[in-house]
């Protein structure tokens, strides 16, 4: 357990929210990060944030690095109705967890094998690792690690919405 993120880390996680716009957007796209708009467990009002994501058949998985304490995770799992963006493409989807501990290590493992093309670039991986910002390799040995442990979830588009395939 690594605990909660500190307050520069928080405002490194934050930032792709604001920047996920036009040309930008488009390349964080390409680089697997989506805006996920969940509803707030307490408030009630739409959260964005920007997560890791990876095609899977008609499905998106996403991975809560943070585990049980992302706030993401936390309000899917009181509403399970979100909203995905991807580059400019903005669709309604439901997200459910996958339970299956053996499922969930192999699609950790998927998305360790596409690290390359999902991500930083490697000059700014090396750069957040020396920043002590963000260890993208390390994280990624960690999920697959603690594939048993961290929780990893699907995101269907409901029907008539863009899909992966």
């Amino acid at each position: 357990d690594r605990g909660r993120p500190n307050a520069l880390r928080k405002w490194f996680f934050r930032l792709p929210v604001p920047l996920y716009r036009g040309p930008v957007g488009k390349m964080m796209s390409k680089r697997c990060v989506m805006m996920l708009t969940t509803i707030g467990r307490t408030s009630g009002l739409p959260r964005t944030s920007g997560v890791s994501f990876m095609p899977v058949g008609d499905s998106y998985i996403v991975f809560a690095g943070w585990g049980i304490q992302s706030d993401w995770y936390k309000n899917l799992l009181a509403n399970p109705d979100v909203t995905v963006q991807i580059g400019g493409k903005r669709f309604k989807a439901t997200a459910r967890l996958v339970d299956d501990p053996a499922r969930r290590k192999d699609l950790m493992l998927q998305m360790r094998n596409r690290s390359g093309e999902c991500g930083p670039p490697d000059p700014v991986r090396s750069f957040l690792k020396s920043a002590g910002l963000f260890d993208y390799e390390g994280e990624l040995e960690m999920a697959v690690e603690q594939a048993d442990q961290l929780p990893v979830v699907e995101i269907t588009p409901i029907s008539g919405a863009p899909s992966p395939g």
